[in-house]
């Protein structure tokens, strides 16, 4: 029987080819004149089968990646409850950060809860819903219709792209330059038409088996980038696509890896590593993804340590009754970070009275603060496990600086 993933002869070029292009007419959907008449797009190679080759350097930084994800899974999977919801908002704050897709976590939060919070913060939830979806439906690989489904929830709350949201594009778009015109962008994707083709190719090459597990997701990642799929969300959508190509290999099997929180402290490093992959540099940029992982997974195993301590170090503080309402809470918030009056109750089993007496006791104490203004809804956040995600980023940075 014929092997479903191939691996290509040894006769092979190594390496991803450089970007081909070709000409095509511009004509402006607002059917005005423009200021060119045609322009120059890319047409990103067909990968399924391209034959890749780790240089010793990438084999050495790629093994350093994959032994910190796994001391990372291994020392904190217990925490699993607490530290995978942990990660995945972290990976989503990080990587909307990275397309200036700015919020608060006090405002993220709120989001999360189903109160009233801005655009931001409601996009960056529905990146961290569509990321958890995509890492949930990998473990069998990754197909078309999870991409799509993913793209879903990202776009559902912005007023222009919610319309397109979870389907190929069907015009053309660039990155970079005018808003009128592809004229001056710093990469103009496939024509719309060749995108369900090149998907499929992408699709076939995240398949594999053969190849490193860096290497494969640094390959897949910028492809993804280079053809563009959608009218937005790529950067957002493409960065989900490293943990979930991690989780059908098997590099992680219960944790996201917020590879993000350290690509946001040198963003403009990795848009011009990205740029390179479509001259044919698929190398640095692999380099790179091994060093920010290795980064990340180091920094969020630390966070991972705050978070496993709270509960004793806030004991210390509160000092609750045994058995109390407040004693549970104490244990249930690193998992459960983002509450009510009513999931109080119900998460310890005490009447509402009760409940606002925990949460009065806990905010006197600092280990709750108020996300909300209104009466009706209001709502309290345990604002040490909200803010981890900001610390994690900001040690990032300044390791990055150093």
């Amino acid at each position: 029987m014929a092997d479903a993933n191939p691996v290509p002869q040894d006769t092979a070029p190594r390496g991803v080819p450089p970007h081909l292009h070709e000409v095509l007419p511009w004509v402006p959907r607002s059917g005005r004149r423009s200021e060119v008449s045609e322009y120059t797009a890319s047409i990103p190679p067909e990968i399924a089968s391209v034959r890749l080759a780790a240089s010793p350097e990438l084999v050495d930084a790629s093994r350093q990646a994959l032994v910190d994800i796994a001391v990372l899974e291994r020392t904190y999977a217990d925490q699993v409850t607490t530290l995978e919801p942990f990660l995945l908002r972290t990976e989503a704050i990080a990587s909307s950060r990275i397309e200036e897709e700015l919020t608060t976590v006090d405002q993220l939060a709120r989001a999360q809860h189903g109160i009233s919070a801005p655009r931001a913060a409601r996009t960056v939830k529905g990146a961290i819903d569509g990321l958890a979806l995509l890492v949930r439906r990998a473990t069998d690989g990754v197909e078309l219709d999870d991409i799509l489904a993913a793209h879903r929830p990202l776009m559902a709350d912005d007023p222009e792209e919610k319309w397109d949201a979870g389907a190929l594009r069907t015009v053309q778009n660039w990155i970079g330059g005018s808003n009128r015109s592809p004229a001056g962008a710093v990469h103009v994707p496939p024509g719309h038409e060749r995108v369900p083709g090149l998907m499929r190719d992408l699709i076939a090459f995240m398949r594999r088996d053969d190849l490193d597990p860096v290497l494969h997701a640094a390959v897949a990642h910028a492809q993804f980038e280079s053809i563009h799929p959608f009218t937005d969300g790529n950067g957002r959508l493409g960065r989900s696509l490293i943990n979930a190509l991690w989780r059908y290999r098997g590099v992680t099997t219960r944790m996201a890896v917020p590879v993000a929180s350290a690509i946001v402290a040198d963003r403009g490093h990795y848009f011009e590593l990205v740029n390179g992959y479509r001259a044919g540099d698929v190398e640095s940029f692999a380099i790179y993804l091994a060093d920010a992982t290795s980064r990340a997974a180091t920094e969020a195993a630390v966070s991972a340590g705050r978070l496993v301590r709270l509960p004793e170090e806030w004991r210390d503080v509160v000092r609750p009754r045994r058995g109390s309402a407040t004693a549970a809470m104490l244990q249930l918030l690193p998992a459960h970070p983002i509450v009510d009056a009513y999931d109080v109750a119900r998460l310890t089993g005490v009447s509402q009275a009760r409940a606002y007496a925990a949460i009065e006791r806990l905010v006197d104490a600092q280990v709750l603060r108020p996300i909300t203004q209104s009466r009706r809804d209001m709502t309290w956040a345990a604002g040490d496990v909200l803010d981890e995600a900001d610390l994690m980023v900001d040690r990032l940075h300044r390791l990055h600086r150093d």
